[in-house]
């Protein structure tokens, strides 16, 4: 499993969060991609946040990380 790390706003607030995003990787692609952790001042709040707002962030974190993707060549770890 490898992990990418990326800040982003979330809330009503626009408060600062980092988004870490898992992936498996093989020759030809990634592939089982998805949120594993929404830090916030030292603290790991993912439960904290509704459907909603969870799929808002999920996809803005799939969109970020096909651009991370297209921008920079994915090493093996």
């Amino acid at each position: 499993m490898n992990i990418w790390e990326f800040d982003t706003t979330t809330g009503a607030g626009s408060e600062v969060v980092t988004i870490v995003y898992e992936y498996e990787q093989d020759q030809d692609s990634t592939f089982n991609e998805s949120i594993r952790e929404v830090w916030f001042e030292g603290r790991n709040v993912i439960g904290l946040f509704s459907d909603e707002q969870f799929k808002e962030l999920d996809i803005e974190a799939s969109m970020r990380f096909q651009n991370h993707k297209l921008n920079y060549k994915l090493e093996d770890v």
